[in-house]
């Protein structure tokens, strides 16, 4: 009996100990974001890769994609596929030095005035330190952990949350005006703490019309330079 009761107990001790063993606990998604943010405002430059949703137009031109390099604070060079008609034509915008270029399908680069540069999709904003990633991430409501996913080999922190159509106004600039609440998920690197991908889905552009935009970021803190299109 003394043996049974011995043998119990150890095994009782045994299951204790195992139980409370290394646990897994799932990140808080406010401080995955939190972090994410900080290590994105201290970026000096980055890519970024967009993918435009059906119905996200500007000036009559159905934009399709951009590919853009950012140099902080406010310069970018992107490269915007756009439909007309049946095909896909480039629209390139550069900003820098206060100054901002855009070139329309066939034609030269031009300077743009301060007002019509604010009609456009300024990529550069989404590192402003006020308007853009770098505050909003953490300026969202109903925020929850969505897991761990890869991109391009590397382990995320997935992330949904939710923002006004005021922020992601801001973040957006001339790109779209959206009508309602915008729902997020945001990919962080668990290693880099980067935020990798942006999806951002809802009434971007109208109520009632619920269209996607995809940002995929790269090239992070790699060597920049803008040049003016105009005198190169």
């Amino acid at each position: 009996m003394r043996h049974l009761a011995r043998t119990a107990a150890l095994l009782l001790v045994g299951l204790a100990v195992a139980c409370s063993g290394p646990q897994t606990s799932t990140p808080d998604p406010n401080a995955v974001l939190r972090q994410a943010g900080q290590t994105m405002a201290a970026l000096h430059s980055v890519g970024a890769d967009a993918k435009f949703g059906s119905g996200i137009s500007y000036q009559g031109l159905t934009l399709s994609s951009a590919s853009t390099s950012i140099q902080v604070p406010d310069q970018s060079d992107t490269l915007l596929k756009v439909k007309q008609g049946d095909f896909l034509v480039d629209v390139r915008l550069v900003t820098t030095n206060g100054h901002t270029y855009l070139r329309l399908p066939f034609s030269q680069f031009t300077e743009v005035t301060a007002d019509q540069a604010r009609e456009l999709p300024d990529m550069a904003q989404l590192l402003d330190q006020r308007s853009g990633l770098p505050t909003l991430l953490t300026a969202g409501k109903d925020t929850k952990y969505e897991g761990t996913e890869q991109i391009g080999g590397a382990d995320m922190d997935k992330v949904a949350t939710t923002y006004t159509a005021e922020q992601v106004g801001q973040l957006l600039g001339g790109a779209a005006r959206p009508a309602g609440d915008i729902q997020a998920t945001i990919w962080a690197g668990r290693t880099d703490h980067y935020v990798h991908r942006v999806i951002l889905s809802g009434p971007l552009l109208e109520a009632g019309k619920n269209a996607q935009v995809q940002v995929d970021f790269r090239d992070f803190n790699k060597p920049v330079t803008i040049a003016n299109p105009i005198q190169t």
